[in-house]
């Protein structure tokens, strides 16, 4: 008897094991070092420079069910002389990397709040571990609602949609070259009016966006951004 209670304590402790273990397999795509920085530069469909952002890692634990990180975020417009400043986190739970739904906010729009009352809600998107081409991901949407002593003065919705993986490709940008999973999808931006664009991001494990397209109805591209430098 006494031979059973110990085998069933080590098999129920072998189980609890092996599920953490599991809740913790998780691609993580941001980095995960303390003091890490990343600057991604914005374009005009012409290449022209129109903004650069920089996310540098405050704090990265390790939770019961994954991975968290605390980020500090920056952005300039180009020919601005306001820096929109903000914070957020960025976790993966049980094997579900969670998107950080501000970079889908217009950073040039919004750094002309950064004084003003922001209020940001969510329905977040995940990416599961073991990406594969396809693979058909979760829709996503982040409002904004802009006040200034109470009186609201603007409502940035953006609604995503069809997401998608294509596939995984290598891309170079001028921080080096990164092994990347390619995702597709629609995006709707209304604020006084409905904007619909089709875009493609490529991401790389610990490090996050490399690079985005956006393009419009016609598929003519619109703008880009890609991470321009990387530092610790």
């Amino acid at each position: 008897m006494k031979k059973l209670l110990i085998y069933a304590i080590l098999l129920t402790s072998s189980l609890f094991i092996k599920q953490s273990l599991r809740s913790q397999d998780c691609d993580f795509y941001f980095p995960l070092e303390k003091g890490s920085k990343i600057e991604t530069t914005d374009y005009d469909k012409k290449g022209k420079v129109t903004g650069v952002g920089t996310s540098t890692v405050l704090e990265s634990s390790q939770t019961t069910s994954g991975q968290s990180v605390k980020v500090a975020s920056q952005y300039k417009a180009a020919g601005s002389d306001s820096i929109f400043k903000t914070e957020f986190s960025v976790k993966c739970e049980n094997g579900q990397y969670y998107v950080n739904m501000n970079n889908f906010l217009d950073q040039k729009t919004m750094s002309g709040y950064q004084n003003m009352e922001v209020k940001v809600e969510t329905d977040q998107m995940t990416m599961p571990s073991n990406l594969k081409a396809g693979q058909v991901l979760g829709n996503g949407r982040v409002t904004a609602k802009i006040s200034s002593s109470g009186i609201n003065l603007m409502t940035l919705n953006t609604l995503i949609t069809n997401r998608k993986v294509d596939g995984f490709e290598s891309v170079t940008t001028p921080a080096g070259t990164f092994e990347c999973v390619k995702i597709s999808y629609d995006m709707e931006v209304k604020v006084m009016f409905k904007v619909n664009m089709k875009c493609t991001q490529w991401y790389a494990k610990n490090v996050g966006a490399v690079k985005t397209e956006t393009y419009d109805k016609k598929g003519k591209l619109e703008s880009s951004s890609m991470i321009t430098k990387i530092s610790k």
